[in-house]
């Protein structure tokens, strides 16, 4: 289903290694971190350093493995891909300023590109014949919908106050950014063609799932992990981290198990 397979395994494995030695970089001195993130933000960076380091492992395995034939290797890496482009931007625009700042640049800028030229290397003769069963295709895009509003509501609330008062907060202020420019309207772009029987949008519906499980998934683990830092854990937050991944990661299960060639085709 991919053309241009070497190319596009090629800024695959460039960012997955930039993405390697970063996390393995802040795990062995995580006093990179310090001054540049809130003392609550530690922990969940020392999570999100660890999940990195084995989604690497995970990426190595399916880059060595995905043939220009595979229907869904291709498309677990695209959702990986953009899960790496939406954390490296975010410490891009927050301006983590450390000895790995051209680092987080270089992965921002190779994972970005990678997205851009896989979307352009699929072959659209193999991708018009897929099809997804009625209830799974419409069952995610309706949940594609839910979660952009729900985000797009939650973000914009806390926006309004800020813009009232014209204040100027110092830290994570590129997830409004992110969200609300980029993910919100491609889980909208992505629903909207499937309704409208788009076999891209069965494509990159679970792509988009799987950036949200790697997105979401380390705020629980955060959490999990505070008592090590001397702070306390929030059950609550840590609830809909985990329960919010999961239930992507079984949308973008039940989606690339449903995704298959007309027969015939």
């Amino acid at each position: 289903m991919i053309k241009n397979l070497k190319l596009n395994k090629s800024l695959w494995g460039i960012s997955t290694l930039l993405a390697l030695i970063a996390a393995i970089y802040g795990l062995m001195n995580n006093k990179i971190y310090s001054g540049l993130f809130p003392e609550k933000f530690i922990a969940a960076q020392f999570s999100q350093d660890w999940l990195t380091i084995l989604v690497c492992l995970f990426l190595i395995y399916l880059i060595f493995t995905t043939r220009g034939s595979s229907l869904k290797k291709p498309l677990i890496i695209l959702g990986i891909m953009g899960a790496f482009a939406y954390l490296y931007a975010i410490f891009s625009i927050e301006r983590v300023y450390n000895v790995l700042y051209l680092l987080y640049l270089a992965i921002l800028g190779t994972s970005f590109f990678s997205i851009v030229f896989t979307i352009s290397s699929l072959d659209s003769g193999v991708v018009n014949t897929l099809e997804v069963r009625k209830g799974v295709k419409y069952t995610t895009a309706i949940f594609s919908l839910l979660i952009a509003t729900l985000f797009s509501f939650l973000w914009i609330s806390a926006l309004l106050p800020l813009m009232a008062t014209k204040t100027q907060i110092q830290n994570l202020y590129s997830i409004y950014l992110l969200d609300l420019v980029f993910v919100m309207p491609s889980f909208v772009i992505t629903a909207v063609m499937t309704f409208r029987k788009n076999p891209l949008g069965y494509v990159l519906t679970p792509a988009m799932f799987i950036l949200g499980i790697f997105v979401i998934f380390p705020l629980g683990l955060g959490e999990l992990a505070q008592p090590m830092f001397g702070m306390t854990m929030n059950i609550k937050s840590m609830g809909m981290s985990f329960m919010l991944s999961a239930l992507f990661l079984g949308g973008a299960i039940w989606q690339l198990v449903a995704l298959k060639q007309k027969q015939g085709e």
